[in-house]
């Protein structure tokens, strides 16, 4: 694997801003690639294009190569799955999807905890119960992942588990082999990761994840939906053996996956410090057994031979099978393979089960085949076993042993099912037909007779399964126990605890006191008061002793005595026996609380008492407690009559045991030959607890190739072996070599620990050649090899480990040094030796140390250097053909020569060492080189003879020329060539500056030159040439000319250039000396601006309707003073009305000039008086002004402008209340009078509201009332307002009617009063509620009086009446009566209800005091009760609105979390609002740089920017993600919403721009892709992004790109198009993403298809968004802020609910609740007194008396 790939163990603080790396590693799997290691991709800034992109680069594959790129499970990585992609995944690259792999590859993955949680779960959970056989239910659990594979398997579903005991093909093995479904590499790594449930397992990428479905109900719930929870498989497999090697090949993939677990690489990881849960899943193609080691494993090579053919398989191996286990499966082979019949009965022989009694329709009622080998060394036979050919199991003898069947179901809640069966086995005749299990337990009681024993003995009555598989060991027991309660008990209660009756007639009388004490004594000393507990072997166990961890405890055994010391085992009671039972309890007092280690019952026997057996678990370390306890077996009470039946308790101490083995501790690493190092031993008991040494014990330590020894052992919390030396020859560094410790007199007396062995220290330096004398030539190296060795000749590296080399013998030689920290060796005087005079031989002496290792020798080496024949000298000379002389040239010599002129007739000559010319050879020669021609002729090189050199034509300059001799090293030669000018031919004007405005002179001065043909500047100028060179020019102002000779420079100046009149662009000007002339042109541009001009100037007056703005806006345009237009945009034009009463609403009142100088004002409004308006336009820089024109406006009134409300309704008409109003008819006035009828009635209300006329709005609280609906006999221009009601309560009112004129302004009318009177009578009614009166037969007025006054309302008022009782009326005494008010009115229509009084009579005026005094009282207590209730019911009321906004506030935040979550937010940090609110300022930091970011923006001006009917520009009104333009014709696009708006603007701008108005968006085709596309295409519409007008927006984008598509490259767009043609439909027009464009006819190509740079479109493109960060930190910014204000509100809430609590409980409240309580008790007692004084209130309505008034 690569480096890459290596898991990191960062932790979950790491900075989330920060985008971490990502890269993954590909295999080359193609059929032309070998066997090479992955290459790691960086893929942590690229997208998907970007990352195929970078396959190709690594890869070498070229643009037109296709390739597939998948997971290891073969899922074809595509823009989705790639953002799925994780650091260090592997990736396989394919030629094609369907490839075979070529190689096998490796996939890192990773997995849980301590490896303990694995390697000793099985041991633990396999079983806790004692005296079980675990291993059958350990091979279950991997029969039931079999189950769950293989349940989709149309045909034969297929198990084997093959023992394979062969110690020749291989250790102990156990093989679980199925024709399952498989499991693809993510699946794999599921499997290993402990107890990972199969409802969380994430099984490959997340957009093809399809998550746990529950199978559907079937019968006896067979649905192989067994394997759940992540944890059986791995505890089976460490609980069988200690390694596990998991093949399989999921359904649908060529590939095999492969990985191996084992408790030895655990603690190889544990020791090294690796990662322990990681490792490696290798993908191979089936049959591939090279990486299977044939020595070790030879039977695994025939188990991947049968890989071939299969469609999808799993194999599970497991090896180093514990040998306990490998004798239990080969002697109880007939047993264990029952069990597994018994376990999976119902899936094997189908839902009836093994019924021999039916008759089948087939041998395979299920398809379910388990086959089991047991294979042993020859000649031993295999035997197989077929668990459908098991007839013995308890299921099957349970069912045809049966003499019938009950079956029943329970449904849960949800989909839960209980479904069972009760079985009937009849005792028939002398036996019994329930089935013998040979597993249930027996009765040892031989001294108990049992009457009537059951016929399942013990045994629970139902066996458990889940989903149809035996869940071992998991019963219900039998609930109907039998109630034996009952019978008579008698004295003492000791004995007997009944009751009975006796007659006393025969109760002994004569019996004495002492006799009956010493009978109750004698039979209560036959009751059980003690333990005797012994122990048979003599091991007994001390009270507080210490015994090592598991040691054997037991035999106990335990007799019951009574007090006279005889044993017995029932209770002497009459009647009936109890049997007494013995229980005995182990608690072990771990730091954690209590645990009970043991629970045994025991039953007496009349040989051995209470007996138990030996317990042999006490190996955990602590405290324990043995409890022995007498209980009876009826109901396991401990107790008998009120007193606790005998017991025993004994205290002991668990320690660790004897040393039984060890571990080797962590040794510092790496291990150095010679350099002792120490060896920790930690000793272990047999339970794997730290124990102490043995004192004698003699470690052995054994290494192959090594000499070990060591000093001697240190004691102390650990053993230490001390100064462990290694010694020895090594074959190269950083080798793991394997030290094997023994320790004889231990069980476990071996241990192995690998050390990473390193050469010793420096001891001897090693310099090669050997020799003594080396010979060397002059400037050649010598090259001398060092070794660094340690003291066992291993070469050897330490840190700062340099060897140096000094020469000596010779003045400046130099010194070498190489560094060997590293290597351990390496190369000195590697470099030519550079001696400065060599003639003869000269002996130098090289001398080699290590400065930082003194005590290393030094060594010293003789180098004899001779002369070097190589050339060291160059000589350049000039000869012409024919002549003698000679011109030498001199190393560095500056030669002036005429430019343009050539050089030849170059020559040179070669010089050895020793000064001696050398012949000239092509050998030599061709290593000539010069730096101004490529182009050498050798056969002239090798004459001595150098190319000819043109001079460059630049003069006045140097050039620097070279000639080179290139051997081992070279010898150089120059010199350098200054150009001088040549004679003078033409001129040459220079401008410092090109542009003019007209009128004003030319910045900076004109400089003339002579020049040669080359264009270098000559001396041939002078003062005289003034008078004699001529300028002219169109339009030039020679009077302002000047000509000067500057005499410093040596050229003339031409200075005042000005030119008049004409218009504005290029002038030649003409320069003239005798013959020669130039010309230079000059740009003149238009002068200072002097005036505005209008364009297209209307007739004035202008005709404008008042409110409305003008068709065309007014565009003026800065002129010059010759008329020409200045585009000077320093002026700023003010537009200004000179009347105030004119008021113009323009987008801008003022505002500089275009780039041509133009000004544009749209006049959206122009309102004011009558008549003509002047408007002025006038320009201003500074507090310069430039005039303008003036425009005439004449304003006429609008007739559809409303000015006023005209209100039409009935006033004569009287208001009634609740009657209907008269019709109010609404006229709406506009500027010129007229009625204006395109008025919307919903616009127009009608506002009334109680009062007076007051303002001109109304209040608040006026009530709103909209205009009905026209009727066709009404005019046009009429508003009604029909059949509103008048209010019910009269008075005076006020009615106004208001029109929205838009969202602002209304137009109000003014305020009409009403009066509204009241209407007919209907009832009577008091000003105030009456009293109940109370009246009396009494002489005295005043005891007859109802009432005193009483006030009646009918419609006008009444006066008071006194209306009283008739003395001596009849009446009941204390009868209730009704006193009935009626209106006589002699009106037939008018109809008034009676007002109805009740009253109470008295016969007496004593009784009516007592009454009325009551009566009043209780009105008073009612009255405060009633306030006390709704004081109460107020505060509950608000209890439980606080109640309800806690919970909403706590909702509020709880809903809130997950969000945040999602967002990336650690919810656990969000615990206050000050921490909320720094991470928002946090956040906005982040957005405010976010912010300020440079980004792309669009630089096309918008002068209809504010328009509420002009969207705007394209490219202005939208950004684009797009980095460039799509379509440039469309820039200057301007689109509007309404096509009056459009015409409008199209009179004025028809050349300028292009109008489009909004259409429906196109349809859109749809439906299954007919290919599968490269290159990432989509609709460029889709690409865009609007910060406003969206919906318009996309209309408008829709219409001008229509359908087409953007795509990466050329290439994926030219196979879409080849693509869609193909399938017969209309490709659109296709973009890339570099720029080019393919045509919808399919052109591409040119510069048409090509978009222009950035550079070139001068900003106008499309304005860049902001990032998706920013969007994201801005979600996140209105997350915190809503949760900043829930967690407020909560805390708000809350304080305010707490508040109200505390108030609630204070004593204020308290005391308002006493005294609710106290005045409720009181009117309760004076109801009960007034309902005893009127007991005979009902008698008067069957007396027929009643009172007579007056």
């Amino acid at each position: 694997m690569c480096d890459e790939t290596k898991m990191s163990e960062t932790g979950a603080e790491r900075n989330r801003d920060v985008k971490p790396r990502r890269s993954v590693c590909v295999y080359d799997c193609r059929p032309e690639s070998s066997a090479a290691p992955p290459r790691a991709v960086d893929i942590s800034e690229a997208d998907y294009s970007g990352f195929l992109r970078a396959l190709r680069q690594e890869f070498s594959l070229s643009t037109n190569e296709t390739f597939v790129i998948s997971t290891t499970d073969r899922g074809e990585i595509d823009a989705e799955l790639y953002k799925e992609l994780v650091d260090g995944k592997t990736l396989h690259l394919f030629e094609s999807a369907n490839q075979k792999l070529t190689a096998a590859t490796e996939e890192r993955i990773e997995f849980l905890p301590h490896y303990h949680t694995l390697v000793q779960c099985g041991m633990y959970e396999y079983y806790a119960s004692e005296g079980q056989k675990a291993l059958p239910y350990a091979f279950a659990e991997l029969i039931d992942n079999a189950l769950s594979a293989t349940a989709r398997n149309s045909g034969i579903r297929r198990i084997e588990i093959r023992l394979q005991f062969d110690e020749s093909q291989g250790g102990p093995a156990v093989v679980v082999m199925d024709n399952g479904c498989g499991m693809t590499s993510k699946q794999l790594n599921n499997w290993a990761v402990y107890r990972l449930s199969k409802f969380i397992r994430e099984n490959g990428m997340k957009s093809e994840e399809t998550g746990y479905v529950r199978p559907d109900p079937v019968p006896r719930s067979l649905n192989s939906d067994i394997s759940y929870f992540g944890v059986g498989g791995k505890q089976a497999v460490f609980y069988i053996g200690q390694s596990v090697r998991m093949i399989s090949k999921p359904a649908g993939s060529p590939d095999v996956h492969e990985f191996i677990m084992s408790k030895e690489d655990f603690e190889r990881k544990q020791m090294n410090k690796e990662v322990i849960y990681s490792g490696f899943i290798r993908n191979r193609k089936p049959g591939d057994y090279s990486h299977v080691n044939e020595s070790e494993e030879p039977f695994l090579r025939s188990i991947v031979t049968e890989e071939e053919g299969k469609e999808s398989f799993t194999a599970v191996v497991i090896t180093r099978v514990q040998q306990e286990h490998v004798t239990f499966l080969k002697h109880n082979f007939s047993l264990w393979t029952r069990e597994l019949a018994h376990t999976y009965h119902y899936y094997i022989h189908g839902v009836d089960g093994n019924d021999q009694e039916k008759i089948r329709i087939n041998d395979h009622v299920s398809n379910i085949d388990i086959q089991i080998t047991l294979l042993e060394r020859s000649p031993r036979v295999p035997r197989m076993m077929n668990l459908r050919e098991v007839e013995n199991d308890m299921q099957t003898l349970y069912i045809n042993s049966s003499f019938s069947t009950f079956e029943f179901k329970a449904t849960g809640a949800g989909d839960s099912l209980v479904e069972g069966l009760i079985r009937y086995h009849p005792f028939l005749y002398d036996r019994e037909t329930y089935p013998v299990d040979p597993y249930a337990l027996e009765d040892e009681d031989e001294d108990c007779v049992i009457l009537n024993s059951e016929a399942r003995g013990k045994r629970p009555i139902f066996e458990c399964f889940w989903n149809g598989r035996l869940i071992p060991y998991t019963t219900v027991s039998d609930a109907c126990a039998m109630d034996k309660s009952g019978g008579i008990a008698s004295e003492p209660k000791e004995l007997y605890d009944e009751l009975r009756i006796v007659p006393i007639s025969k109760i002994d009388r004569l019996a004495a006191a002492a006799n009956i004490k010493k009978k109750i004594e004698d039979e209560l000393a036959k009751l059980p008061d003690q333990l005797r507990v012994t122990w048979p072997e003599g091991n007994a166990w001390a009270e507080n002793e210490a015994r090592p961890a598991g040691t054997p405890m037991g035999p106990i055994k335990v007799e019951i005595l009574n007090k006279k010391g005889d044993s017995m085992s029932r209770l002497p009671v009459a009647g009936t026996t109890k049997k007494l039972l013995m229980e005995l309890k182990v608690i072990w007092h771990s730091p954690k609380g209590d645990v009970q280690t043991n629970s045994h019952i025991g039953v007496h026997s009349s040989k051995w008492e209470y007996w138990f057996k030996p317990m042999e678990n006490l190996s955990k370390l602590g405290k324990y407690t043995l409890h022995l306890q007498t209980m009876l077996s009826d109901n396991s009470a401990s107790e008998w009559a009120g007193k606790r039946l005998p017991n025993h308790t004994l205290k002991f101490s668990i320690k660790e045991g004897e040393a039984g083995s060890f571990v080797i501790g962590i040794i510092s690493s790496p291990v150095h030959v010679g350099v002792p190092f120490s060896v920790p031993l930690d000793f272990r008991d047999e339970f794997d607890y730290p124990t102490q040494p043995p004192c004698d014990i003699k470690p052995q330590l054994e290494c192959s190739s090594l000499q070990l020894s060591y000093e001697g052992i240190a004691f102390g919390t650990t053993c230490v072996i001390k100064n462990v030396r290694a010694m020895g020859k090594i074959s190269h560094q950083n080798k793991m070599y394997t030290v094997k410790v023994h320790i004889p007199g231990l069980k476990q007396d071996s241990q192995s620990l690998q050390i990473l062995l390193q050469p010793g220290p420096p001891h001897t330096l090693v310099v090669l050649p050997d020799s003594d004398v080396l010979s060397v030539e002059n400037r050649t190296p010598a090259n001398f090899r060092v070794e660094v060795h340690d003291e066992y000749q291993n070469i050897t590296t330490q840190p700062k480990l340099t060897v140096r080399c000094q020469l000596l013998g010779a003045p400046d030689l130099p010194v070498d040094v190489v560094d060997c920290s590293n290597t351990g060796s390496g190369l000195l005087l590697t470099k030519p030796l550079l001696l400065k005079t060599v003639n003869a031989e000269q002996i130098l002496t090289a001398k080699f140390n290590i400065p930082n290792h003194r005590t290393v020798a030094c060594v010293e080496r003789q180098l004899r250097v001779l002369p070097s024949s190589r050339i060291s000298r160059l000589e350049i000379y000039r000869q012409e053909e024919g002549s003698d002389d000679l011109m030498v040239l001199q190393n560095a010599e500056r030669i002036d020569w005429t430019a343009g002129d050539a050089l030849g007739n170059l020559r040179f000559r070669l010089y050895d060492e020793g000064n001696r010319l050398v012949s000239l050879r092509p050998k030599l020669t061709s290593m000539i080189k010069v730096n101004w021609t490529a182009d050498i002729n050798a056969e002239e090189l090798s004459q001595g003879k150098l190319p000819p050199l043109s001079v460059p034509s630049q003069a006045q300059r140097e050039h620097f020329y070279h000639v080179s001799f290139h051997d081992q090293h070279t010898v150089n030669f120059s010199f350098i060539i200054v150009p001088r000018p040549d004679e003078p031919e033409r001129l040459r004007v220079n401008l410092s500056e090109s542009t003019v405005k007209m009128g004003e002179i030319l910045s900076g001065n004109v400089y003339v030159e002579l020049v040669d043909q080359y264009g270098n500047k000559t001396d041939c100028l002078n003062a005289d040439i003034v008078k004699t060179l001529s300028v002219s020019a169109d339009g030039l102002d020679k009077s302002a000319l000047a000509v000067e000779w500057q005499a410093s420079s040596g050229r003339l100046s031409v200075c005042r250039v000005r030119f008049v009149g004409g218009t504005p662009g290029p002038r030649e000007l003409c320069f003239k000396y005798q013959d020669m002339m130039e010309f230079v042109r000059i740009e003149v541009t238009a002068g200072p601006p002097v005036q505005i001009k209008l364009l297209e100037k209307p007739e004035m007056p202008l005709q404008v309707v008042n409110g409305q703005g003008l068709d065309a806006p007014l565009v003026v345009q800065l002129c010059d003073e010759w008329g020409n237009p200045s585009p000077d945009q320093r002026i700023e034009i003010m537009m200004k009305a000179l009347m105030p009463k004119l008021k113009i609403k323009s987008l801008i009142s003022s505002q500089p000039v275009d780039s041509e100088g133009k000004a544009c004002f749209v006049l959206e409004t122009i309102s004011g008086p009558k008549g003509v308006h002047q408007l002025q336009f006038r320009g201003t820089f500074g507090r310069k002004g430039i005039p303008g024109p003036v425009v005439k406006l004449n304003l006429i009134p609008d007739p559809n402008k409303p000015v006023e409300l005209s209100i039409k309704y009935d006033s004569a008409a009287s208001l009634r209340a609740g009657d209907i109003f008269p019709v109010f008819t609404v006229i709406v006035i506009s500027e010129d009078g007229t009625p204006v009828r395109n008025i919307c009635p919903a616009n127009l209300s009608m506002l009334l509201w109680k009062g007076t006329v007051s303002g001109s709005y109304p209040p608040s609280t006026a009530s709103t009332l909209k205009c009905s609906k026209r009727k066709d006999t009404e005019n046009d221009d009429c508003f009604c307002f029909r059949d509103k009601q008048i209010p019910e309560l009269a008075g005076q009112y006020v009615v106004q009617f208001v029109l929205a004129l838009d969202e602002t302004k209304h137009l109000w009318s003014k305020q009409t009063p009403l009066n509204v009177v009241a209407n007919k009578a209907v009832k009577l009614a008091p000003e105030a509620p009456a009293s109940t009166p109370v009246v009396s037969n009494s002489s005295n007025r005043t005891n007859r009086t109802l009432l005193d006054s009483l006030n009646l309302k009918i419609m006008d008022q009444y006066s008071n009446a006194d209306l009283a009782l008739l003395e001596n009326s009849p009446g009941v005494d204390g009868a209730e009566y009704i006193l009935q008010f009626s209106a006589e009115i002699h009106q037939k229509s008018v109809a008034i209800a009676p007002y109805i009084l009740p009253l109470r009579f008295c016969n007496d005026a004593e009784n009516q005091k007592v009454i009325v005094s009551l009566s009043k009282k209780k009105d008073r207590l009612s009255q405060t009760v009633l306030m006390y209730q709704e004081f109460f019911d107020t505060n509950n009321q608000l209890t439980s609105e606080l109640e309800c906004q806690v919970r909403d506030a706590t909702h509020k935040l709880s809903e809130l979390k997950p969000e945040l979550m999602k967002c990336g937010l650690v919810v656990s940090e969000l615990t206050t609002v000050s921490t909320i609110e720094k991470v928002i300022n946090d956040k906005k930091a982040i957005l405010t740089k976010i912010e300020n970011q440079p980004l792309r923006k669009c630089g096309i001006s918008d002068p209809f920017k504010g328009s509420p009917q002009v969207l705007g520009k394209v490219c202005i009104r939208f950004s684009c993600i797009l980095a460039f333009v799509l379509i440039v014709a469309t820039s200057n696009c301007l689109v509007t919403s309404v096509l009056q708006k459009y015409r409008h603007l199209y009179a004025f701008f028809f050349c300028a721009c292009l109008f489009m108005c909004l259409r429906p968006l196109p349809h859109i085709r749809n439906g299954s892709p007919l290919f599968r596309p490269i290159g990432n295409p989509e609709f460029v519409k889709d690409m865009l992004i609007f910060p406003e007008h969206v919906e318009s927006c996309n209309k408008v984008f829709a219409s001008l790109l229509g359908d087409t598509i953007l795509i990466d490259d050329l290439d994926s767009a030219n196979d879409y198009r080849r693509g869609v043609v193909q399938n017969k439909m209309q490709c659109p027009t296709l973009l890339t993403r570099q720029g080019e464009r393919i045509r919808s006819n399919g052109k591409f190509g040119g510069l048409q298809n090509k978009a222009p740079s950035i550079e070139k479109l001068r900003g106008q493109v499309f304005g860049a968004p902001l990032p998706k960060e920013y969007n994201r930190i801005h979600h996140q910014m209105e997350l915190l802020q809503q949760c900043r204000v829930a967690m407020q509100k909560a805390s708000e809430v809350r304080s305010e609910y707490n508040s109200h609590l505390e108030h609630l409980q204070s004593p204020e409240m308290k005391q308002k609740q006493q005294d609710l309580q106290q005045q409720e008790q009181e009117l309760r007692e004076l109801e009960e007194t007034l309902g005893m004084c009127f007991w005979h209130c009902r008698a008067a309505y069957f007396l027929n008396a009643k009172p007579e008034f007056r």
